[in-house]
């Protein structure tokens, strides 16, 4: 089965190499089409009904016009040569995984605490978050970092293995447009909130069952530190405590297994927002923690490849079987 073999081998090259800078990337494609689209947009409305209609259409055009584009590419693809087929595919998978990249991040930001850094700490961790990181210390970027490699272990590695596992190429990058889609206009401000509310709904939709098995999975890669139950709790009694309906359960899972506290203050252009503690009686995170967090992340996405491959070969099985 080429379609699992596939994506079987873009997960491994995506934890062996990463997204190395200098590889063209589809998602700065994305990206840009998305910037276009919306200069477009504000030339000719400002409307707040306006707004949200163009959001809708443009969240459904670009996502489902890429899916479809890709669809398209590797069918034409398989049919040329199944060699061809398979190098496509795999590649499209490989692209939209970032379960190696976001590692190699968490590490840049451990490397430079340890060697006190701190100006390259702060540096490497604006990579990673939104908030303002030049008045950070050590315990603030470590907690910054932790939070951040638990929420994009499901946007950057599980969710999309999940959708390329359930319906293909199409599917992830679908699911990796909404991201994209949802990561430059899904704000709950002023300047975005109507033409960027389709897009955020539509995200926390599809990131709705992969957060969920996120959290589950990172309990379960946990059971060698003890006190499930206990992280099972944390995980019950922290699950809302975000913005997002998603962000929260694998972060309090993960507080949970390593009894941290995340959350907080935190600055966003220069605007204290005060986040709702997750674990208020857990350790308060520090360089040292970040090594047992890397640990226990790379034991959820194991975890993650192995059950998602199997039910993508299960899938495809079905599909022969069936028709």
């Amino acid at each position: 089965m080429l379609s699992t073999a596939a994506l079987a081998m873009a997960g491994i090259l995506d934890w062996l190499i990463g997204d190395p800078r200098w590889m063209p990337h589809p998602v700065r494609l994305i990206g840009s089409l998305i910037n276009v689209v919306e200069i477009n947009v504000r030339k000719n409305t400002a409307k707040p009904a306006a707004l949200k209609i163009a959001g809708t259409v443009m969240a459904l055009l670009i996502c489902g016009g890429f899916a479809l584009i890709v669809f398209v590419i590797i069918s034409l693809a398989y049919r040329f040569h199944f060699a061809a087929g398979f190098i496509v595919e795999s590649y499209i998978y490989y692209a939209f995984l970032a379960g190696g990249d976001l590692r190699n991040h968490i590490r840049r930001v451990e490397k430079t605490l340890i060697a006190g850094n701190i100006s390259g700490a702060r540096e490497a961790t604006a990579m990673l978050v939104s908030r303002d990181t030049e008045h950070l210390n050590q315990q603030d970027l470590s907690r910054a970092a932790l939070e951040s490699l638990y929420e994009n272990s499901s946007d950057g590695f599980i969710a999309p293995l999940f959708y390329a596992a359930v319906a293909g190429p199409a599917g992830i990058v679908f699911y990796k447009a909404t991201s994209t889609l949802d990561s430059m206009v899904g704000y709950k401000n002023n300047a975005y909130y109507h033409l960027g509310w389709f897009s955020a709904r539509l995200d926390d939709l599809l990131n709705y069952f992969p957060a969920r098995f996120t959290a589950i999975l990172i309990i379960a890669a946990g059971c060698r530190n003890g006190n499930i139950l206990g992280a099972f709790k944390i995980l019950k009694d922290n699950r809302s405590k975000h913005e997002s309906p998603n962000s929260a359960w694998p972060e309090a899972a993960a507080a949970g297994i390593l009894d941290l506290r995340f959350g907080g203050p935190d600055y966003y252009d220069g605007k204290l927002v005060e986040h709702a503690l997750i674990n208020p009686g857990g350790k308060v995170a520090a360089p040292s923690m970040i090594r047992p967090g890397l640990n226990l992340y790379y034991r959820a996405i194991l975890l993650a490849y192995i059950i998602l491959v199997a039910f993508a070969w299960w899938l495809r099985t079905l599909e022969v079987f069936i028709f």
